[in-house]
């Protein structure tokens, strides 16, 4: 039965591919595939994001919901220095460390931000 519930639950989660802010920006209108539908991402977004990363940034900005330790998990440099610049956080540019943690305050701002630029998935613990 557990099996069955952790297939259902990682079916719920979207399979996209990613795009870097530099192919959305030269498109007319932006977008990617989330579970084979086109998902519009909006230019406002893209123009804000213009601002603050590299136009390597991969999208959309994927944000790990981790149950196991109550927090949102965001990975990747473009990923965190993006999230960190909107929540007003620092972070060490020198750091090794690729990964933020942010909690549920926090994600409403970045969902408020970037709603179609940002994609929630869920993660199962793995007992």
């Amino acid at each position: 039965m557990e099996k069955i519930i952790k297939s259902v639950i990682k079916d719920l989660n979207p399979r996209f591919k990613k795009k870097s802010l530099k192919e959305l920006l030269n498109e007319d209108r932006p977008y990617i595939l989330v579970n084979g539908k086109r998902h519009r991402i909006k230019r406002r977004e893209l123009e804000l994001l213009k601002e603050i990363a590299s136009e390597d940034l991969k999208l959309p900005i994927v944000l790990e919901v981790d149950p196991s330790i109550n927090a949102i998990v965001v990975k990747g440099k473009e990923e965190v220095k993006v999230v960190a610049k909107i929540l007003g956080k620092e972070i060490n540019i020198f750091s090794e460390e690729n990964i933020l943690y942010i909690y549920k305050p926090e994600l409403r701002i970045v969902r408020r931000e970037l709603p179609t630029a940002t994609q929630l998935i869920f993660k199962l613990p793995l007992d």
